[in-house]
């Protein structure tokens, strides 16, 4: 498994550029095989499984945005062990954990993980295209990296 992980502090917008980047990898006709709500649902938090066809090869994405809890990433890599690809979320104060480290516990499932930083957009006005930019980077390297 390739794991991506979106990493930032509390409200930085990992949740909402997670769904925008399902969004975006759907309007790149590829079939969403599946979508599940996570947690509380006014967190928006969501469960994508994607499944992509490229040069007669089937790829398994999964997209999850629920990261606000120090198990979420063990058990996003767990359930989604046998997919290809895992993009998910963790809060950037597990990084610094004493007692619970996510970070290591997904070495498991890929040593050469990718962590993208997502900082906090202070300007409400500009928070929208800062969470559009994070997606978009996101979605340029799952197309770097051959999966769609």
């Amino acid at each position: 498994m390739k794991l991506i992980v979106l990493t930032g502090d509390e409200n930085c917008g990992k949740t909402k550029s997670l769904n925008r980047l399902a969004e975006i990898i759907q309007g790149n006709g590829v079939k969403c095989h599946h979508k599940d709500q996570l947690g509380d649902p006014k967190n928006n938090d969501w469960e994508y499984g994607f499944t992509i066809q490229n040069s007669g090869r089937e790829t398994r994405l999964a997209v999850s945005t629920w990261g606000d809890y120090w198990w979420t990433l063990d058990e996003c890599c767990k359930k989604f062990h046998d997919y290809d690809v895992v993009v998910c979320a963790c809060n950037l104060r597990f990084m610094h954990g004493k007692t619970h480290k996510p970070f290591e516990d997904a070495m498991k499932y890929d040593s050469l993980a990718t962590v993208v930083m997502k900082s906090c957009e202070t300007d409400k006005d500009r928070q929208d295209a800062a969470n559009d930019q994070c997606s978009d980077y996101i979605f340029g390297l799952i197309r770097h990296l051959g999966i769609i």
